[in-house]
């Protein structure tokens, strides 16, 4: 069969059409006006013959923006495109606002070959109510579409914008009639960057062919700012699910981008962290597999992150510790944590390993454990340095007691020789070497405490005290003196350092032999009393200037009942060998000397600062 000829196809149309209630229009592919019904030419409010031959630009060019690309897209893709509304005017002076509804279907010959475009427009006729209801339908629409945070747009389905919601305008500082009728990714938002524009021509095709597009994507704002939104294109399709538009839609993302980078970095820290971390760190879920494993696992247990994710964490533990294993799942269900506790664990070659390991439970973003992360510490090396410590310390320590031991005897030794060599000398010599001797004792009894304790470097003052004045008590004996000595004490331990424990024994020393010596008439009965006490700082006004001293102290207090010391006493006198040494061992101990005396008797008081510990006591 022939192809009919357009003269004998348009005879045919107009015995047919001209009395049809419907438009019906033929235009080639320079989109001309081949032929228009008689119906359609009046809706045009003008004669066919001022049409025909015409673009649709050239004689209602109001509504020839939107009818147009919708012409040429069916000529160019060949696809009908259906219940196309079109709203506007003929552009005729006085003309009333059109609605129709428009069906476009491509013209072909025989071969298929597309000759141009066949329209068929119903011009709705509707009463006023009803056209104001569809007024104010589509004002609401508009109005919805224009309060929504969200950008929409309309775009016919050559990629065109007909139509922008408010927010993507005012973000942009652009008003619709800037990006109306252009293609949309020739529009402000997208025409920055060729790629954004690519891919904003795939997404349009894609969504022709009835798929959804949804990607994140930079796009251009006001001052030339960029928004991350989350755009995404949709096909509109009508009651019959022909694709009447496409939509574009997009949320701005910004915030969550940033936050998504921020977290990136966040991650990249943390693992740079887990990384380089010199202690084992191992994840594993409740069922006590390994989730995680840094290098430093490695290092410690032999197994590569390949070899043990995945794996039970039990396959590290020796066989008379899995049940171990199963005691730390149930503590950490119950979202204990684990303080450091020392164990053993199994290398890859076999050989154990011991380890120090603190475990955490890990939570979800709900508060939900899901399971623990833990922290192991090679500590083999340590634990044989400090054996080796240990074994260091016991025999220095053993070194000193010897040491201690040996001093004693040695002042032991010195006492007795200058016991024998007592028997020897008048008895004023004899009794200078006897005070001699208890000097010596002194000096001798610090060593045997410290031989006797476990600390070898402070002296228990009390313990030391109470063993000297009975010592010195002993010596006098034989001279049946009815002297009473008496010690008092809180019963709180009160230490010193070797080294001012000797000159302090030295002063209660001295102290005692001059009261025995001095202070009582021959046979005469006395008492003489040691007071020893801790007190702090804020309890009397006498303060060390030394920059070396705590802010308590310790005052010890020898006092008698005799006669009282002589009218003409000084301290350093040439007369008295005590009167000389006991100026000394006050500066030595850095202590305070208070002398009162009356016919009732005297009283010494001492007033020695207590040290910081571990600090440096050289003068």
């Amino acid at each position: 069969m022939q192809d009919i000829s357009f003269e004998d196809l348009t005879t045919l149309f107009s015995l047919v059409l001209d009395h049809v209630p419907i438009g019906v229009v033929i235009l080639d592919q320079d989109l001309r006006l081949r032929f228009i019904n008689q119906r359609h030419a009046q809706n045009n409010r003008l004669t066919a013959s001022e049409q025909l031959g015409k673009r649709p630009s050239e004689f209602i060019p109001d509504i020839a923006s939107i009818i147009e690309p919708k012409l040429r897209f069916v000529i160019e893709h060949g696809i009908p495109l259906l219940n196309q509304e079109i709203h506007g005017k003929t552009g005729q002076e006085n003309s009333p606002s059109l609605h129709r509804l428009a069906n476009y279907y491509p013209w072909k010959n025989s071969s298929g070959q597309i000759l141009g475009v066949i329209g068929i427009i119903q011009d709705s006729q509707v009463d006023q109510f009803s056209q104001k209801m569809l007024e104010e339908s589509e004002l609401r629409l508009l109005n919805v579409l224009d309060n929504l945070f969200t950008f929409v747009g309309v775009l016919e389905l050559d990629g065109t914008l007909s139509h922008a919601n408010k927010a993507p305008l005012d973000a942009a500082g652009i008003c619709i009639d800037d990006v109306r009728g252009k293609k949309v990714w020739d529009c402000f938002w997208f025409e920055h960057d060729a790629h954004l524009q690519g891919q904003m021509q795939q997404c349009v095709q894609r969504a022709l062919r009835g798929q959804v597009s949804r990607l994140d994507m930079q796009v251009r704002m006001r001052d030339g700012q960029l928004m991350w939104i989350d755009f995404m294109m949709a096909p509109l399709r009508d009651s019959q699910g022909n694709i009447t538009h496409l939509i574009p839609s997009g949320n701005d993302i910004s915030q969550r981008h940033h936050d998504a980078e921020a977290l990136k970095i966040s991650e990249s820290r943390f693992h740079s962290i887990v990384d380089s971390s010199d202690e084992a760190i191992i994840s594993k879920n409740l069922d006590g597999i390994i989730t995680a494993w840094n290098p430093a696992a490695e290092r410690l247990l032999g197994y590569t992150e390949i070899e043990a994710l995945g794996k039970k964490v039990t396959l590290l533990f020796p066989p008379g510790k899995v049940n171990e294993e199963r005691a730390l799942l149930e503590r950490i269900g119950k979202g204990e944590h684990i303080s450091p506790f020392e164990t053993m664990r199994v290398h890859k070659d076999g050989h154990l390993v011991e380890v120090s390991v603190t475990i955490s439970p890990l939570r979800d973003q709900h508060g939900n454990i899901i399971g623990a992360c833990k922290l192991a510490r090679d500590i083999s090396l340590s634990n044989k340095q400090k054996a080796q410590i240990q074994r260091s310390l016991e025999e220095k320590t053993s070194l000193l007691h010897e040491v201690h031991h040996r001093v004693k005897n040695n002042l032991q030794i010195v006492s007795s020789l200058l016991n024998m060599q007592a028997r020897k000398v008048s008895d004023d010599a004899a009794q200078a070497i006897n005070e001699c001797q208890i000097r010596i004792r002194s000096m001798a009894l610090v060593h045997q405490l410290l031989y006797e304790s476990e600390n070898l470097s402070n002296v228990d003052l009390c313990e030391y005290l109470q063993q000297l004045i009975t010592l010195t008590k002993i010596s006098y004996q034989d001279q049946d003196m009815p002297i009473e000595m008496e010690f008092i004490h809180d019963n709180e331990i009160i230490s010193l350092d070797v080294q001012r424990a000797i000159p302090c024994g030295l002063i209660v020393s001295e102290l005692l032999l001059n009261a025995m010596k001095h202070a009582f008439k021959l046979s005469q009965a006395g008492k003489v009393r040691v007071h020893l006490v801790r007190n702090d700082a804020e309890s009397n006004q006498v303060v060390s200037t030394s920059s070396r001293v705590k802010s308590s102290y310790i005052t010890l207090t020898v006092s008698d009942n005799g006669c009282g010391l002589p009218a003409n006493f000084v301290w350093g006198g040439r007369k008295s060998l005590g009167a000389q040494l006991i100026p000394m061992f006050v500066q030595q101990l850095d202590a305070t000397l208070q002398t009162t005396s009356s016919t009732e008797g005297a009283m010494f008081t001492i007033q020695i600062p207590e040290r910081d510990e571990g600090a440096d006591y050289a003068n």
